[in-house]
């Protein structure tokens, strides 16, 4: 990580309990924060499938340039940084990275991969790290890490609905396809409690729902 730049990552590392050991106590640590489920269906459409979901001019690289510096590598050994640069460095390449990664993004997003391989398309690791302090009961905090190319489709899929959720959601909401929007929250609601302070009747209720 120190190579990479990541100095604060790597500082962490140093200091970090590391990852849980492979026990049976661990994966049943696991299984209770991540209960199996039943597999998911998709719903038979009687339309016909959608050819293309991004623009002709979706800007791709731009997208790959928002991920963090550092992600994950994915199960599959794939990483952002392989396509980044395979994106700047397209002397060697039949055709542009780009123009492929979009059209294998319209594949994903119109649901429209191979069966086969939808399941590691879709798949993700998981991690276990140890969570606890010293003195306390073994505890984990499982970190999930999924597929390059499919956490680049969801990426490219909140781009082009940006606009759809912030009209649909606004005023209502600060939380999706608006900036700063828990500093908004905190300011209106300091504001609101200045007005008010002196007035016997006005009440502020704070609700915390657990995802």
């Amino acid at each position: 990580m120190s190579r990479g730049g990541l100095l604060g990552k790597a500082c962490q590392a140093l200091v970090s309990p590391g990852v849980a050991p492979n026990t049976p106590e661990v994966w049943n640590l696991l299984r209770q924060k991540h209960p199996r489920g039943p597999h998911p269906s998709l719903p038979i459409s009687s339309s016909p499938p959608v050819n293309h979901v991004l623009p002709h001019d979706f800007n791709i690289l731009s997208v790959l340039h928002s991920f963090p510096k550092d992600t994950a590598c994915s199960p599959s050994g794939l990483r952002i940084q392989h396509l980044l640069d395979a994106a700047h460095d397209q002397v060697h390449l039949p055709t542009p990275i780009c123009s492929s990664l979009r059209g294998v993004v319209d594949i994903l997003a119109s649901g429209r991969a191979p069966v086969s391989v939808s399941k590691f398309l879709a798949g993700s690791s998981l991690t276990a790290l140890v969570k606890n302090k010293e003195g306390r009961p073994l505890d984990i905090r499982p970190i999930v890490v999924g597929e390059a190319l499919r956490r680049l489709t969801g990426k490219c899929l909140c781009i082009i609905t940006k606009p759809k959720a912030s009209d649909f959601f606004t005023p209502f909401q600060y939380g999706v396809a608006c900036p700063a929007g828990a500093e908004k929250v905190i300011h209106g609601v300091r504001s609101c409690i200045q007005e008010h302070w002196k007035d016997e009747n006005f009440t502020v209720c704070k609700s915390f729902f657990p995802g």
